[in-house]
């Protein structure tokens, strides 16, 4: 044998041994990634669940979403589109296991939280999602009927493990102060009553600046709630009650009072028991007072 025939052997064993070590290597590097939210359309979508240390259920409903379950209560759009949009960005995965017996070391167990979408069209997907990853960017999760553990590009499980309260909408009145005819306050034994007359507010009949009784009813309607109250209540402990009635002559009521601690405010337009701020009655009470001081008193005498 030659020695150009030896080099030449030399040479093609060496590239076949190259040859099998990057299939090797390619073999065991490949990474299969994955779009488990591709055959979703979120346009389509009319109920959500998520069972995470309380089972959650929120349903599609006209003009907007609602909590079903286990309360009944307008849900928070803001929160929902969020999570809506999270799913329309279709993140990538990539599988981490094949084997069921790899989950627990993912955080995937029976009790992990689990997801449920479904569309109008009766197609659904469930998923449970497992720890946060490392870099805290992502989570692991595991599609519904198939054993293979994935590593989710986004963090859906800080998002699905949301409170009750946070996906609640936290907007008390949804009336605009151009829709108010008029509103009364009661504190104790003294009422409060407001009517607007054109582009004029009176007072219990005296006229009173635009922007004095505009900023009173104001800081009402924009209280939003930091907490819902969704046992029965009697209520005892009264701090005020209010009352408004809007241009077409609709009417809704209720009550600021202290319970267990918290200020807690009713709204017979919603049926709602919220909790609000502690300084709402403070502010209202001021402001008030401030205005009988002011004007009504001053006309009086």
């Amino acid at each position: 044998m030659t020695k150009s025939t030896k080099t030449l052997i030399g040479i093609v064993v060496v590239l076949g041994a190259i040859f099998v070590i990057q299939r090797l290597t390619s073999s065991n590097s490949t990474t299969t990634t994955l779009k488990p939210f591709a055959k979703i359309d979120t346009s389509q979508i009319n109920s959500i669940a998520i069972d995470f240390s309380k089972n959650i259920v929120m349903s599609r409903a006209s003009g907007g979403w609602e909590v079903t379950w286990p309360v009944k209560s307008p849900a928070s759009m803001s929160q929902i589109s969020m999570f809506l949009v999270r799913i329309a960005t279709n993140p990538t995965a990539t599988v981490v296991a094949n084997d069921l017996k790899d989950s627990v070391a993912y955080g995937l167990v029976s009790s992990s939280p689990m997801v449920m979408l479904k569309e109008n069209n009766g197609k659904s997907l469930s998923f449970r999602l497992g720890n946060i990853t490392p870099d805290f960017n992502g989570c692991y999760m595991q599609v519904k009927g198939d054993k293979r553990v994935l590593e989710l590009s986004t963090n859906f499980r800080t998002m699905a493990g949301q409170s009750l309260t946070d996906w609640r909408d936290k907007e008390i009145f949804t009336v605009h102060l151009s829709n108010i005819a008029a509103a009364d306050f009661s504190v104790g034994d003294t009422l409060y009553h407001f009517f607007k007359s054109d582009t004029l507010w009176k007072v219990n009949n005296v006229a009173v600046p635009k922007e004095t009784a505009q900023n009173i009813i104001e800081s009402l309607l924009d209280t939003r709630a930091t907490g819902f109250v969704d046992t029965a209540t009697h209520v005892t402990n009264h701090l005020m009650e209010y009352g408004i009635t809007l241009n077409n002559k609709e009417h809704f009521a209720g009550t600021l009072f202290q319970l267990s601690g918290r200020v807690c405010l009713t709204n017979t337009a919603t049926n709602q028991t919220y909790v609000v701020s502690s300084m709402l009655p403070q502010t209202l009470d001021q402001s008030l007072r401030n205005l009988h001081k002011i004007y009504l008193t001053r006309v009086r005498s």
